[in-house]
């Protein structure tokens, strides 16, 4: 029979019926975050979305807007009205501003797919590609796969990243990442250690799972600028990560106390040396300095048992987890 004689419709559903037979038939959720990205999220969701729809049987988009003040929802709306979406789209609304890393976590744990993208950024500098590529190495066996670019990292990162992969111990090291791809056996995993995650990467990286990193090529044009309100962010969390997740401060406090010691140990050996020399020492000079000396030594060991123990308290249990969420709008699929 020739091609020409068949109806047109039954040979767009046999193409189409064909064409979803090359899908991947696993459910995969994708978790971005959302925060005055208006100028960024239609481009997101045409660079990412479709290439995610294209690839599989069955997505869901979950939009964690963490309190944005532009018209970001605005735009979300605006695009799937123009686009009707044929899977499942969730605009998380938090009443107020909770950061990054609890919006993400409340996104994650919303999330059903047996597969879970995680976007803490809307720029997209990363080839579609990239998205398959990063199912690809899960299938291989890794629970997490990291996208990161080539682009130059930031000094202030760079030297954050050298410090925390110094004194973690961690079984992968962390660097920048553009977005990750997590197993559904990597969040149970995840919500195993504990309600609450402060710092997502570190905590995937360190959780006894197989992980691994793609890199992709990135221009000096695509390279992304961060907003003053996330450095500040960004600035804050990697205070507490080495609190969370490091023995830094630790080692900062039991330094200084050694100092202290030596300082002290020094004046007893000068006052001792003055007394053969017979040198005149000014009166109660080595009193007060002595003094002083043990008493930082004290304080500064007082400090360092007190960070010891509040380690192994972060580490046991970590602190519980409150979700502002002022509405859950769901945007079913035609």
């Amino acid at each position: 029979m020739n091609l020409r004689d068949i109806p047109e419709n039954i040979l767009l559903r046999e193409y189409e019926s064909r064409y979803k037979m090359r899908k991947e038939q696993k459910f995969i959720s994708v978790v971005a975050y959302v925060y005055n990205d208006e100028k960024l999220i239609r481009t997101f969701l045409e660079h990412t979305m479709e290439k995610c729809r294209e690839s599989f049987e069955k997505c869901e988009l979950i939009l964690v807007d963490d309190n944005s003040s532009d018209g970001s929802v605005e735009q979300i709306h605006s695009y799937f009205e123009e686009n009707p979406a044929d899977y499942m789209v969730s605009i998380v609304k938090l009443g107020l501003r909770q950061g990054i890393e609890s919006a993400m976590n409340i996104g994650r744990d919303m999330a059903i797919g047996d597969y879970v993208y995680e976007f803490d950024d809307l720029h997209t500098d990363y080839p579609a590609d990239m998205i398959m590529k990063a199912y690809e190495n899960c299938l291989e066996g890794n629970d997490i796969v990291a996208a990161t670019g080539t682009y130059k990292v930031r000094l202030s990162s760079g030297i954050f990243y050298s410090l925390y992969n110094r004194f973690s111990h961690s079984q992968y090291p962390i660097g920048p990442e553009t977005f990750r791809l997590l197993s559904r056996r990597a969040i149970n995993r995840i919500k195993s250690v504990g309600r609450y995650v402060p710092y997502r990467k570190a905590v995937y990286m360190n959780c006894g799972l197989k992980a691994c990193h793609l890199t992709y090529e990135v221009t000096q044009e695509q390279r992304r600028n961060y907003r003053k309100g996330r450095r500040d962010e960004r600035m804050n969390l990697a205070m507490d990560s080495f609190i969370y997740f490091t023995d830094i401060m630790e080692r900062v406090s039991l330094g200084t106390c050694v100092f202290f010691g030596l300082l002290a140990l020094g004046v007893i050996v000068y006052t001792i040396w003055s007394y053969f020399m017979d040198q005149h020492l000014a009166s109660g000079w080595v009193s007060l300095m002595g003094f002083l000396s043990l008493g930082f030594i004290g304080i500064f060991g007082i400090m360092t048992i007190v960070l010891r123990y509040l380690g192994v308290l972060i580490n046991l249990t970590y602190k519980q987890q409150h979700h502002m969420i002022e509405d859950i709008e769901k945007i079913s699929g035609n």
